[in-house]
C-alpha cells in the first residue's frame, strides 16, 4: 500500500490493492473521518453496516463517519484509492463548518453514498482525487495549499450529493452495540477474553452477539478477536526485537504454538519467517 500526505493538513490518500491473493483481509472498521472510495481497476465489494454493494471501475462510494465497513474481493484483482478527510480541518471557519459541513457529518439517514462512475459528481471527484495523488508525488512549492482547494472542492460536491442523493438510513441500537463490543475488543485484546466477556460489553447475550457480529463484519466474535491480535502482532514482530513468545502473550495468545499456527493460517507464513522478510 502507498500512502500519500499533505504535510500538516488531516488528508491522506492511500493507493492499495484488494484481491484474494493477500492474506488477511481488513477488519470492519470505523473512523471519525470523512472516507471517499474510487475504484481504478477491477472491481470489489463494500460492506457499510447491514449494506453490501459491488463497486465497479469508476465507481466512487462516499462514506460518513463513525460508520462500520470494510472492502473486499471476492475473485479479481482490484486497484482503489481511498482519501480519508477530517472535517474538523474547516472548524476554525466557523460559519462555513455550522452552514455546509457539520450538517452533513451529523445526518444519521446519511451513512454511505455510492455513485456510477458515469455520474457527473463521481467523474469530478475522481479526477480530484488524481490531482492529489500527483500533488503528492510531486511536491511542488507550497503544494499543501493546492491540496487545501481539491479537498474543499471535493467536499463541495460531498455536499451537492447530499443534498440531491436519496439516502439510504441504515442505522439502529445493534450498530451501536457492535462498536460497543469491538473497542472492548480494541482494549482487552491482550488478555485473557472470549465471546462470553464480548457479549457482556455490548449487554447482550453470546448468541446474540454471534449475529450481531456476523451482521456488520461478517464473521464471528471469536475470529475477528484473533485477527486483530494478528494484526498487532504483526506490527510488533515488524517493528519491535521482542521475542515472539513475548509477542505470542502481549496480543492475548498463551500458547506460542497456537499463536504460531494461526499466523501461518491467516498470513501463509510463520511468525519468523514474517520477521525475517
Amino acid at each position: 500500500m502507498k500512502t500519500f500526505t499533505f504535510e500538516t493538513l488531516p488528508v491522506t490518500l492511500a493507493e492499495r490493492e484488494i484481491n484474494t491473493t493477500i492474506p488477511h483481509q481488513e477488519l470492519a472498521h470505523w473512523h471519525d473521518t470523512l472516507e471517499l472510495i474510487q475504484v481504478k481497476q477491477g472491481q470489489m465489494h463494500c460492506h457499510v453496516n447491514e449494506s453490501d454493494f459491488l463497486l465497479k471501475k469508476g465507481d466512487i462510494c462516499i462514506i460518513n463517519q463513525d460508520q462500520v465497513h470494510r472492502i473486499y474481493s471476492d475473485d479479481t484483482s482490484c486497484l482503489v484509492h481511498t482519501l480519508s478527510v477530517d472535517p474538523m480541518m474547516l472548524s476554525s471557519i466557523h460559519e462555513l463548518y455550522h452552514q455546509l459541513i457539520l450538517p452533513i457529518i451529523s445526518d444519521q439517514d446519511f451513512t454511505h453514498i455510492r455513485m456510477h462512475g458515469r455520474n457527473s459528481h463521481a467523474h469530478l471527484i475522481s479526477n480530484l482525487m488524481d490531482d492529489l495523488q500527483i500533488l503528492a508525488q510531486e511536491k511542488p512549492s507550497g503544494y499543501a495549499l493546492q491540496a487545501l482547494a481539491y479537498v474543499s472542492m471535493i467536499l463541495r460536491q460531498v455536499y451537492i450529493v447530499h443534498n440531491d442523493e436519496p439516502l439510504e438510513a441504515d442505522h439502529d441500537e445493534d450498530l451501536r452495540i457492535q462498536k460497543k463490543m469491538a473497542t472492548f475488543i480494541y482494549e482487552h485484546y491482550g488478555e485473557a477474553i472470549g465471546l462470553s466477556e464480548i457479549a457482556q460489553a455490548g449487554g447482550i447475550s453470546r448468541s446474540k452477539c454471534s449475529t450481531v457480529f456476523k451482521k456488520y463484519t461478517e464473521t464471528s466474535p471469536i475470529d475477528f478477536l484473533n485477527a486483530y491480535r494478528l494484526e498487532k502482532a504483526a506490527a510488533l514482530l515488524k517493528n519491535t526485537h521482542a521475542s515472539i513468545a513475548d509477542i505470542a502473550f502481549s496480543c492475548g495468545f498463551n500458547q506460542q504454538s497456537y499463536f504460531n499456527r494461526l499466523f501461518l493460517r491467516e498470513y501463509g507464513i510463520t511468525p519468523k519467517a514474517y520477521r525475517n522478510a
